[in-house]
């Protein structure tokens, strides 16, 4: 492998150098020309119009979701609160089948509420 001289390196990176600020330049001027040649943009009522309507669905939407979500979540509470009497009320000895129905209840809700939590408003 031949070393390359000092000088030739130093010139390569000035080289280089120069090529990528060139490139920026070009780059700031096409920006600066493509801005100056859109069309200002004037406000339709219209526009505006829709994009209120579009706005309050979306402020229901999230709304429904946040008001579900909350549903969801007294529901786990008062299975859970079941769930724990159900417990409380039985022994070692009469653990019935009622009390893991009364739990794959409360993780179905669970999931739920975590699934709408995730998925956010």
């Amino acid at each position: 492998m031949a070393l390359i001289p000092a000088p030739k390196v130093a010139q390569t990176h000035r080289l280089i150098v120069a090529a990528l600020l060139s490139c920026g330049l070009i780059v700031i001027v096409a920006l600066t020309l493509n801005a100056q040649r859109r069309p200002p943009q004037h406000e339709d009522p219209d526009d505006n119009f829709q994009h209120d309507v579009q706005a309050k669905m979306e402020k229901e939407r999230r709304d429904g979701e946040w008001n579900k979500l909350k549903e969801d979540t007294e529901k786990l509470f008062q299975v859970v609160n079941e769930l724990k009497e159900m417990v409380e009320k039985s022994n070692k000895d009469t653990f019935s089948i009622q009390i893991l129905k009364k739990a794959d209840e409360a993780e179905k809700v669970l999931k739920d509420v975590k699934r709408r939590a995730k998925e956010g408003f």
